[in-house]
């Protein structure tokens, strides 16, 4: 019983890993097909979402949600958009992971 209960909340952080990452991959396609396409990382509670700027124009998010683009972004560092062509380093990906456990503690927040 005891191993069960430590194996659903780990099943739980891996899947929600792996929607993150999935929905990044489809942010990144969306952005690279946009001129001056880039991306955004927020939060809404303890989902990621990443949203896909046009120039300085949010048009869409991943994965998909029913709350307004701009409340997603009103409070966002603008200046740590993603572009296609940039390379993520290992300890950029190391902070966002850690900016993520934190924010499981949270879970109502916006951004």
């Amino acid at each position: 019983m005891a191993t069960q209960a430590l194996r659903e909340p780990a099943k739980e952080a891996a899947n929600k890993a792996i929607s993150s990452e999935r929905a990044r991959r489809q942010a990144m396609a969306h952005a690279t097909s946009l001129a001056d396409g880039s991306i955004l990382k927020v939060y809404k509670g303890d989902v990621s979402l990443w949203v896909v700027f046009s120039g300085d124009e949010p048009v869409g998010v991943h994965p998909e949600t029913d709350m307004p683009l701009t409340a997603l972004v009103e409070r966002a560092d603008l200046t740590k958009r993603i572009r296609p062509q940039d390379k993520v380093k290992v300890t950029d990906r190391a902070k966002d992971a850690a900016t993520a456990a934190l924010r499981r503690g949270k879970p109502n927040q916006i951004n």
